[in-house]
């Protein structure tokens, strides 16, 4: 049995849902899509870490110390699962070492932003999605969980509709993101990571 074809490729579904995203973009949508990618950028990992700290702070000074702990503990795992993240995610890309879509599929492919031509797998804008998603989801309330969602879904949608990546790719960052979010939990102290939010004065 071939893994590669049955776990990444899918027998082809791969591709095709790949084409059938990144072909289906019009020209005057394109800059959504490089706004789903900006949203899993890795570069915004400090600003996240330290608004997470100041959040944490100014929640101190309003009496919630029960949520402030629980702000400063998202913000230590945060930092850890970056690291690890990004360890991680490198080993991968360098260590299968696909194709990215332009170089599997040629002029097939419409790639709105220059990207190297190998280590597709996994999506690293995916991974720091998922990590987000993780670190807010305990101390968020019902009415931002599905915007975290709808982010994480727009940042793996934008890196497919960019043509930088495949589905299989978005997956499998997700996928890392969120283990390495819950090993850097678990090392932390705690292995429960999505907690049920309670609302604290």
């Amino acid at each position: 049995m071939d893994l590669k074809l049955a776990l990444y490729d899918w027998y082809g579904w791969n591709r095709d849902l790949f084409q059938a995203i990144n072909g289906s973009l019009p020209e005057s949508a394109a800059f959504l899509a490089h706004m789903g990618s900006a949203l899993g950028s890795y570069w915004a990992a400090p600003l996240m870490f330290a608004a997470l700290v100041v959040w944490a702070l100014w929640a101190g000074t309003q009496g919630q110390h029960v949520f402030a702990k629980r702000i400063s503990a998202q913000a230590q795992r945060f930092g850890w699962a970056c690291l690890l993240a990004l360890a991680v995610a490198s080993l991968l890309k360098w260590g299968v070492d696909w194709a990215r879509p332009a170089t599997d599929l040629g002029a097939v492919a419409r790639v709105l932003a220059p990207v190297e031509p190998r280590h597709s797998f996994p999506s690293g804008h995916a991974v720091y999605a998922a990590l987000v998603l993780a670190a807010l989801w305990p101390i968020s309330n019902k009415f931002a969980r599905p915007v975290l969602i709808a982010a994480l879904l727009w940042a793996g949608w934008g890196r497919i509709a960019m043509g930088a990546h495949f589905p299989a790719d978005v997956l499998g960052g997700w996928l890392v993101g969120l283990l390495c979010f819950a090993v850097a939990a678990a090392f932390t102290g705690r292995t429960k990571t999505f907690s049920t939010f309670e609302k604290t004065s």
